[in-house]
């Protein structure tokens, strides 16, 4: 039995399956593939998957990552990702299988580009002056539901502005995960600018070394 890392993009309308839904079609997926999958012991039997950092409701993914364990050892890579890929629906695509480097608890940052609707493109100056202030103060519920206030401004790790669309850097997994929707509502409310649509892409998941996580 080993362990195997799937690389996947999350896009189109599966950006609003929830990640209970993303579980269920991910077991329905690997299910109708027939790869040899270990199943967890005890009364209620399942396949074995796991997340890294799972992705919030309406924001699509480009460098999503599940790992899964074979029975065969010798199961070829690139036969398990023909196999996943003619099982999937339009939006899901798996591009890469390997053997894990790290644990998913080392993921320490992730990479996301938001886009505001074209005719607000003109806030991304006053998004970037407001990424830059030396603290933002937000109010969230920690795990025990009490409301706490926190400092968002540590865990930007970094912002890009110089394309067309802004990239930011934040902190992810456990190293105290910082939502980009709780960014942006934080701009809205504390600039007094009305809240505009936008959208949310996740590029890359990052280690502590700002390396892509494997």
């Amino acid at each position: 039995m080993k362990n195997v890392r799937l690389f996947y993009t999350k896009k189109g309308r599966m950006k609003f399956l929830s990640q209970l839904d993303i579980n269920r079609l991910m077991t329905r997926v690997i299910r109708r593939s027939g790869l040899p999958v270990w199943y967890t012991e005890g009364f209620n039997r399942h396949i074995y998957i796991n997340y890294a950092v799972p992705l919030s409701l309406g924001f699509e993914g480009e460098y999503e990552i599940m790992d899964i364990r074979l029975t065969d050892d010798a199961f070829e890579y690139e036969e398990a990702l023909s196999r996943l890929n003619s099982a999937a629906p339009e939006g899901i695509r798996f591009l890469r299988a390997v053997d894990p480097v790290l644990p998913t608890k080392d993921i320490a940052f992730a990479e996301y580009e938001i886009a505001f609707e074209s005719g607000n493109v003109f806030l991304y100056p006053a998004l970037e002056k407001f990424l830059s202030s030396d603290s933002v103060i937000c109010i969230k519920k920690d795990k025990k539901g009490r409301l706490k206030e926190f400092d968002i401004i540590p865990k930007i790790k970094s912002t890009d502005f110089s394309g067309d669309k802004p990239r930011l850097i934040l902190s992810a997994g456990n190293e105290g995960n910082l939502n980009p929707a709780m960014v942006l509502s934080a701009f809205f409310e504390k600039t007094e600018t009305a809240p505009v649509f936008y959208t949310v892409r996740r590029l890359m998941l990052f280690d502590a070394g700002l390396k892509p996580f494997v």
